[in-house]
Protein backbone atom coordinates (compact mmCIF):
# COMPACT_ATOMS: atom_id res chain seq x y z
CA UNK A 1 0.00 0.00 0.00
CA UNK A 2 1.42 3.61 -1.51
CA UNK A 3 2.60 5.69 2.03
CA UNK A 4 0.71 9.24 1.84
CA UNK A 5 3.46 11.90 2.04
CA UNK A 6 2.70 14.70 4.80
CA UNK A 7 2.87 17.80 3.21
CA UNK A 8 6.31 18.86 2.68
CA UNK A 9 7.21 21.88 5.05
CA UNK A 10 8.12 25.24 3.29
CA UNK A 11 11.34 26.94 3.48
CA UNK A 12 11.44 28.12 6.98
CA UNK A 13 14.68 30.91 5.95
CA UNK A 14 11.73 33.04 4.72
CA UNK A 15 11.65 36.61 5.72
CA UNK A 16 9.08 37.02 8.39
CA UNK A 17 6.83 39.18 6.99
CA UNK A 18 6.50 36.52 3.79
CA UNK A 19 6.52 33.82 6.25
CA UNK A 20 3.43 35.72 8.22
CA UNK A 21 1.61 36.57 5.11
CA UNK A 22 1.75 32.64 4.29
CA UNK A 23 0.16 32.11 7.39
CA UNK A 24 -2.60 34.48 6.62
CA UNK A 25 -3.45 33.34 3.43
CA UNK A 26 -3.79 29.61 4.18
CA UNK A 27 -6.27 31.09 7.00
CA UNK A 28 -7.64 32.69 4.11
CA UNK A 29 -8.05 29.57 1.90
CA UNK A 30 -9.58 27.49 4.77
CA UNK A 31 -12.08 29.62 5.48
CA UNK A 32 -13.13 30.60 2.17
CA UNK A 33 -13.40 26.31 1.77
CA UNK A 34 -14.59 25.04 4.77
CA UNK A 35 -15.60 27.65 7.14
CA UNK A 36 -13.92 29.67 10.33
CA UNK A 37 -14.81 26.42 12.56
CA UNK A 38 -12.28 24.68 10.43
CA UNK A 39 -9.42 27.27 11.92
CA UNK A 40 -7.14 26.29 14.39
CA UNK A 41 -3.76 26.94 15.05
CA UNK A 42 -2.86 23.15 14.24
CA UNK A 43 -4.56 22.92 11.43
CA UNK A 44 -3.18 26.08 9.75
CA UNK A 45 0.18 25.08 10.83
CA UNK A 46 -0.16 21.70 9.19
CA UNK A 47 -1.77 23.53 5.76
CA UNK A 48 1.27 26.30 6.09
CA UNK A 49 3.82 23.66 6.35
CA UNK A 50 5.33 25.14 9.53
CA UNK A 51 5.14 24.24 12.78
CA UNK A 52 1.98 24.98 15.42
CA UNK A 53 4.91 27.08 17.50
CA UNK A 54 5.84 29.16 14.63
CA UNK A 55 2.33 29.92 14.09
CA UNK A 56 2.45 31.24 17.50
CA UNK A 57 5.13 33.36 17.20
CA UNK A 58 3.08 35.62 14.48
CA UNK A 59 -0.43 35.17 16.02
CA UNK A 60 -0.71 34.77 20.06
CA UNK A 61 -3.84 33.12 19.89
CA UNK A 62 -6.42 31.91 16.92
CA UNK A 63 -8.99 35.66 17.41
CA UNK A 64 -5.56 37.61 16.70
CA UNK A 65 -5.11 35.25 13.81
CA UNK A 66 -8.50 35.93 12.22
CA UNK A 67 -8.26 39.39 13.18
CA UNK A 68 -5.38 40.34 11.15
CA UNK A 69 -6.60 38.48 8.35
CA UNK A 70 -9.72 40.15 8.45
CA UNK A 71 -7.57 43.51 8.51
CA UNK A 72 -5.01 42.72 6.17
CA UNK A 73 -8.52 42.36 3.51
CA UNK A 74 -9.63 46.40 4.55
CA UNK A 75 -6.21 47.47 3.55
CA UNK A 76 -6.27 45.52 0.84
CA UNK A 77 -9.42 47.28 -0.28
CA UNK A 78 -7.98 50.70 0.90
CA UNK A 79 -5.27 50.22 -1.37
CA UNK A 80 -7.45 49.17 -4.70
CA UNK A 81 -9.13 52.38 -4.20
CA UNK A 82 -6.65 54.54 -3.21
CA UNK A 83 -4.84 53.86 -6.57
CA UNK A 84 -8.12 54.30 -8.40
CA UNK A 85 -8.43 57.77 -6.80
CA UNK A 86 -5.16 58.64 -8.32
CA UNK A 87 -6.44 58.00 -11.80
CA UNK A 88 -9.49 60.14 -11.84
CA UNK A 89 -10.11 62.75 -13.39
CA UNK A 90 -12.62 64.43 -12.55
CA UNK A 91 -15.37 64.04 -9.36
CA UNK A 92 -17.66 61.84 -11.34
CA UNK A 93 -14.97 59.40 -13.00
CA UNK A 94 -13.97 59.05 -8.84
CA UNK A 95 -17.41 58.06 -8.16
CA UNK A 96 -17.51 54.98 -11.00
CA UNK A 97 -14.00 54.26 -9.94
CA UNK A 98 -14.44 54.23 -6.66
CA UNK A 99 -17.73 52.18 -6.41
CA UNK A 100 -16.85 49.67 -8.98
CA UNK A 101 -13.52 48.68 -7.53
CA UNK A 102 -15.59 48.40 -3.86
CA UNK A 103 -18.17 46.50 -5.38
CA UNK A 104 -15.63 44.14 -6.89
CA UNK A 105 -13.63 43.31 -3.98
CA UNK A 106 -17.39 42.33 -2.78
CA UNK A 107 -17.89 40.19 -5.17
CA UNK A 108 -14.57 38.57 -4.96
CA UNK A 109 -13.61 38.92 -1.32
CA UNK A 110 -16.95 39.27 0.49
CA UNK A 111 -17.68 35.53 1.46
CA UNK A 112 -14.43 35.60 3.34
CA UNK A 113 -14.96 38.89 5.51
CA UNK A 114 -18.77 37.98 6.11
CA UNK A 115 -17.35 34.89 7.37
CA UNK A 116 -14.80 36.49 9.75
CA UNK A 117 -17.37 38.88 10.65
CA UNK A 118 -19.71 36.31 12.03
CA UNK A 119 -17.50 35.61 14.11
CA UNK A 120 -18.23 38.04 17.33
CA UNK A 121 -14.61 38.05 18.65
CA UNK A 122 -13.46 39.40 15.13
CA UNK A 123 -16.49 41.77 14.71
CA UNK A 124 -16.41 43.43 18.36
CA UNK A 125 -12.62 44.18 17.77
CA UNK A 126 -13.08 45.87 14.63
CA UNK A 127 -16.49 47.58 15.31
CA UNK A 128 -14.29 51.11 15.97
CA UNK A 129 -12.00 50.50 13.21
CA UNK A 130 -15.04 50.24 10.46
CA UNK A 131 -16.62 53.08 12.17
CA UNK A 132 -13.53 55.52 12.04
CA UNK A 133 -12.45 54.32 8.59
CA UNK A 134 -16.16 54.83 7.14
CA UNK A 135 -16.06 58.33 9.17
CA UNK A 136 -12.42 59.16 7.16
CA UNK A 137 -14.58 58.08 3.88
CA UNK A 138 -17.33 60.21 4.53
CA UNK A 139 -15.28 63.15 5.12
CA UNK A 140 -13.16 62.46 2.09
CA UNK A 141 -15.54 62.40 -0.13
CA UNK A 142 -17.30 65.33 1.08
CA UNK A 143 -14.34 67.45 0.67
CA UNK A 144 -14.41 66.46 -2.96
CA UNK A 145 -17.51 67.21 -3.38
CA UNK A 146 -17.23 70.58 -1.60
CA UNK A 147 -13.96 70.58 -3.80
CA UNK A 148 -15.59 70.19 -7.29
CA UNK A 149 -19.10 72.03 -6.95
CA UNK A 150 -18.25 74.28 -4.34
CA UNK A 151 -21.64 73.08 -2.18
CA UNK A 152 -21.64 73.96 1.71
CA UNK A 153 -19.54 71.22 3.45
CA UNK A 154 -22.54 70.33 5.96
CA UNK A 155 -24.55 69.73 3.11
CA UNK A 156 -21.70 67.72 1.17
CA UNK A 157 -21.45 65.69 4.21
CA UNK A 158 -24.77 64.51 4.74
CA UNK A 159 -24.35 64.01 0.26
CA UNK A 160 -21.06 61.89 0.99
CA UNK A 161 -23.48 59.99 4.17
CA UNK A 162 -26.14 58.65 1.50
CA UNK A 163 -23.80 58.02 -0.82
CA UNK A 164 -21.87 55.28 1.08
CA UNK A 165 -24.55 54.07 2.59
CA UNK A 166 -26.33 53.30 -0.78
CA UNK A 167 -22.78 51.40 -1.63
CA UNK A 168 -22.43 49.73 1.05
CA UNK A 169 -26.13 48.15 0.92
CA UNK A 170 -25.42 47.56 -3.03
CA UNK A 171 -22.32 45.54 -1.26
CA UNK A 172 -24.68 43.24 0.85
CA UNK A 173 -27.29 42.51 -2.29
CA UNK A 174 -23.73 41.00 -4.34
CA UNK A 175 -22.54 39.43 -1.15
CA UNK A 176 -26.40 37.64 -0.59
CA UNK A 177 -26.61 37.04 -4.48
CA UNK A 178 -29.49 38.69 -4.99
CA UNK A 179 -28.30 40.78 -7.76
CA UNK A 180 -24.88 40.33 -9.90
CA UNK A 181 -22.20 43.11 -9.36
CA UNK A 182 -22.27 44.82 -13.11
CA UNK A 183 -26.27 45.69 -12.50
CA UNK A 184 -25.94 46.86 -9.30
CA UNK A 185 -22.82 48.60 -10.50
CA UNK A 186 -24.68 50.47 -12.94
CA UNK A 187 -27.70 51.65 -10.76
CA UNK A 188 -25.56 52.54 -8.07
CA UNK A 189 -23.14 54.45 -9.74
CA UNK A 190 -26.66 56.09 -11.73
CA UNK A 191 -28.14 56.74 -8.31
CA UNK A 192 -24.78 58.33 -6.84
CA UNK A 193 -24.21 60.67 -9.80
CA UNK A 194 -28.09 61.66 -9.16
CA UNK A 195 -27.82 63.31 -5.68
CA UNK A 196 -24.72 65.20 -7.02
CA UNK A 197 -26.89 66.29 -9.70
CA UNK A 198 -29.08 67.51 -7.34
CA UNK A 199 -26.86 68.82 -4.96
CA UNK A 200 -25.46 71.37 -8.14
CA UNK A 201 -29.39 72.08 -8.79
CA UNK A 202 -30.23 73.13 -5.22
CA UNK A 203 -27.72 73.78 -2.88
CA UNK A 204 -24.71 74.99 -4.53
CA UNK A 205 -23.69 78.88 -3.45
CA UNK A 206 -24.42 81.36 -5.95
CA UNK A 207 -20.61 82.88 -6.33
CA UNK A 208 -19.38 79.85 -7.05
CA UNK A 209 -18.08 78.93 -10.46
CA UNK A 210 -18.12 75.42 -12.00
CA UNK A 211 -14.88 72.90 -11.67
CA UNK A 212 -16.58 69.96 -12.60
CA UNK A 213 -15.64 69.68 -15.69
CA UNK A 214 -11.59 70.72 -15.03
CA UNK A 215 -9.03 68.28 -15.40
CA UNK A 216 -8.18 67.84 -11.45
CA UNK A 217 -4.22 68.34 -10.16
CA UNK A 218 -2.91 65.36 -8.70
CA UNK A 219 -4.92 63.72 -5.93
CA UNK A 220 -3.99 63.14 -2.22
CA UNK A 221 -4.80 59.52 -1.22
CA UNK A 222 -7.68 59.12 0.78
CA UNK A 223 -6.79 59.04 4.71
CA UNK A 224 -6.36 55.22 6.17
CA UNK A 225 -6.09 53.83 9.59
CA UNK A 226 -2.51 53.09 10.28
CA UNK A 227 -1.16 49.71 10.74
CA UNK A 228 -1.58 47.77 13.71
CA UNK A 229 -0.31 44.90 13.01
Amino acid sequence: MARVKSKPRRNRRLDPEIRKELILDETARLISSEGVTSVSMERVAREAGVSKALVYVYFPNQTTLLQELLLREQKRLVNRQAKEVQKAVDFEDLIRRTTSTYLAHVEERGDLVQRLMSEPSVAVAMGELDRRDRQRGIEFLAKEIVDSYSIPRRTALLAAELSMGMTGTAGEMISQGRVDRKTVEDLNIVLALGIVDTLKANYKTTSASPKASQPRRKRSKPPREKSTA
